[in-house]
This record gives structure tokens, sequence and C-alpha cells, in this order.
């Protein structure tokens, strides 16, 4: 379950402008992303701007996990649901969920109870979002950060963490050529499950528009 942290949220501060006009000055955060039963640990250490929309955040963890946006998805914030929007109105789903109109520090109170992503429908991948520290306006990049992390994000096309992980361990007591395996669910040759790139997915997050 994601962290729960007290009593620094929605402290924004107002900042004077020299016309007398005050501004909210946003505050950034540190986020862990993990995928949940992944052994060992499947995770990614961000910094993100406070003002970057639910959108933004999709975009990030595909390029941190390695995913190539095929599918659905979804956040939960606290006991709300939040997806793109189509540009038709869901009968299920008001149009005020709409991902693309909420930013990070507009949805803090639900962050404390509950930050979670659902990617590839409901049986597939589950991103938990940790919030590990709220950063003061002026200490972090206009643009997400990578800080850190472990292990290569599963394939997509192998269906659930659990999956995974079973195929793991047959490869590893099997003897199979892995790269044969890994063709066959659309993943490239020598993909390595605990090596991830770190180089590689900062400078695709450098060149994202917040």
């Amino acid at each position: 379950m994601a962290k729960i942290l007290k009593g620094e949220f929605g402290k924004i501060k107002e900042v004077r402008q020299g016309d007398g006009q005050t501004e909210k000055a946003i505050p950034g955060y540190q986020l862990k992303l993990a995928i949940p039963f992944s052994d060992p640990l499947i995770w990614r250490q961000v910094q993100v701007p406070g003002q970057m929309t639910l959108t933004h955040m999709h975009q990030i963890i595909q390029i941190c996990m390695g995913w190539q946006d095929s599918d659905t998805h979804q956040f939960l914030v606290g006991k709300i649901f939040y997806q793109p929007g189509f540009g038709i109105e869901d009968f299920k789903r008001k149009p005020e969920y709409d991902e693309a109109a909420f930013e990070l520090h507009q949805l803090e109170e639900g962050m404390q109870f509950l930050f979670s992503y659902l990617y590839d429908g409901g049986d597939g991948w589950e991103l938990q979002i940790a919030v590990e520290k709220i950063l003061k306006p002026g200490t972090f990049k206009s643009f997400p950060l990578l800080l850190d992390g472990a292990n290569g994000c599963p394939p997509e096309e192998v269906g659930d963490i659990h999956q995974y992980q079973a195929l793991l361990g047959a490869l590893d007591e099997s003897g199979i050529d892995p790269d044969e395996v890994w063709l066959d669910i659309g993943e490239s040759v020598g993909f390595k499950p605990y090596v991830f790139d770190a180089d590689d997915i900062q400078k695709k997050l450098a060149k994202l528009t917040i």
C-alpha cells in the first residue's frame, strides 16, 4: 500500500510578486514506484514537479518502466479512479475524473491514503506509488528526474507479475535460451530481468514537456 504521510500536504505557499499579486508556489514530490509482489523488487525513484497532471504521470511511468503505452490505464488516488478522457462521456465515469484535469498538488489529500497505477485492464499490472518526500519550491528540477531504481521491467505481454515471476523461475531451472522466450513475447533479444538503463530513462524523461 502507498506510504501515508501526514502534516506536510496542502502547504502551498503564496509568493508575492512585484506588482502586488500573489501566485502559489507549488511543491515537488519524490516518489517511489514499485511493482508489488516482484522478487527482487522492481522499483524506480523519481522527483517530479507538483504542477504536472496525472497524464504526465502516466507518461513518466511508461518511460520509467519501459512499457509501450499499448493498453488502457487508470489511477487510483484515495478512493477515486482517474482515467484518460476520450472525448465521449462515459456513463460509468464522471467527466470531472479525467486524469488530464488534475495536477498532483491538487490530489494531495487522496495521495496520503492511496496512490496506485493500474495498467492493461483489470488483470494486468499494478504499480504502487509512495510519496517519500515533499520538496520545497525551488529545490527540484522543472522536469522529471530519475534518482534510482532496480531490476528490469517485465515485458507487458507476459500478463501480470505472478506470471512473470513464474516465467523467471522456469527459465532459471530449464536451461532454455532466454532470448527465444523474450522474442516469443515481443521483447528484444538481450533483455536482462535484473538490469535497468538509468541513463536511457533519464534522457527520455528530460524530453517531456510538463
